[in-house]
């Protein structure tokens, strides 16, 4: 049974934390009346009770939300399609998707979009309009367990979105609408992998997958610190007790190789400098490794204008809606409330 109220929830589930935004309504225009937060790694009552208590639900209900959320098999990959005429064939994206990234469309729930505007590729357009392609999506079976958890939790999911490809529609909005001129180098760091997105302001450049994630930090604070096991390392590492910052470029070492091999191959091909780096879903604590990599790239680091975006959305806010003092890991759950287009909505057509 789905609750009675009218009001909207926009939900972000990483595998950091649960960000969720309560509106006015599901359909803009809306009022943002209230943002919160929850940790993803409580007991399931909680997070029950977290989501009742979003829109005051006290009889039992399901309610009605748009989610976007972070499978540990999602992938997005970029490619240029040589001959684009070829892919009206419905067997050529399904074999180029398993030659070219090993990745199975049987197993997986699979989405190809324009790179360019986000936009759905059909068969029926233009082709050559459509050879700059993006595949993401994510294991079918992973997809599914999800949306039943977040069920569980009491939501009735309207939409389920892979927040990777919300997070980069969202903000080439915001880079259009700002006018940023460079390239911006993103970077989306899981514990055990991350994620190199370039996004010029046209489109999606470079989507490459990295090996490395914090849990490969671990054996090196171990050693610098003398821990006596990495389990040790781990605990330190997610306390919030000790600052990493002196330590971040031994840390960042790896991450750092492959960032650089990344940037300097796309500045080469393209002759484009890269302008800034912005870090999506790491909690406050990790705040250091945006410094860090900011450093070491001799790049800036990218702060968002929520306020301004927002009202260029359409979107107003509650008095007691603080937007001025949030991070950079809002930036998903904002791009999932975004009033866009609808024929240059990325984030949603994925």
């Amino acid at each position: 049974m789905l609750a009675s109220k009218t009001k909207g929830v926009f939900i972000e589930v990483s595998e950091f934390s649960i960000l969720a935004a309560v509106t006015s309504s599901l359909n803009a225009p809306y009022n943002i009346e209230s943002l919160q937060e929850c940790p993803v790694d409580v007991e399931l009552e909680e997070i029950q009770e977290f989501v009742a208590d979003l829109a005051e639900i006290k009889a039992r209900g399901y309610l009605t939300g748009r989610c976007s959320v972070y499978p540990k098999s999602r992938f997005v990959r970029r490619t240029t399609l040589e001959s684009p005429a070829k892919a009206k064939d419905p067997a050529y994206l399904g074999d180029l998707l398993t030659n070219q990234f090993r990745i199975d469309p049987a197993k997986n729930g699979v989405a190809v979009v324009n790179a360019v505007n986000g936009t759905e590729f059909d068969t029926e357009k233009n082709m050559q309009a459509q050879k700059e392609l993006v595949f993401c999506g994510a294991s079918s079976e992973e997809l599914q367990d999800i949306q039943d958890r977040v069920v569980e939790w009491g939501i009735y999911p309207e939409t389920l979105e892979i927040g990777s490809l919300t997070g980069l529609g969202g903000l080439k909005n915001y880079l259009e609408w700002k006018k940023i001129r460079y390239p911006t180098l993103v970077l989306e760091i899981t514990p055990e992998n991350s994620n190199i997105f370039i996004l010029s302001s046209s489109q999606i450049d470079i989507a490459r997958p990295i090996p490395y994630g914090l849990t490969s930090m671990f054996p090196t604070i171990k050693s610098e610190l003398g821990l006596k096991d990495e389990e040790s390392a781990r605990k330190l590492f997610f306390s919030n007790t000790f600052d990493f910052t002196e330590m971040g470029p031994a840390l960042l070492k790896k991450m750092l190789k492959e960032l650089q091999a990344s940037t300097g191959f796309y500045e080469v091909q393209t002759g484009q400098t890269i302008g800034q780096i912005y870090l999506t879903l790491l909690p406050t604590n990790f705040n250091w490794m945006h410094n860090t990599l900011s450093r070491a790239l001799g790049v800036d680091m990218l702060h968002l204008d929520y306020p301004g975006w927002l009202n260029h959305m359409g979107l107003t806010t509650e008095e007691g809606v603080q937007l001025e003092t949030l991070d950079s890991r809002w930036l998903g759950l904002f791009s999932l409330m975004g009033n866009y287009n609808e024929e240059e909505d990325g984030a949603k057509k994925a």
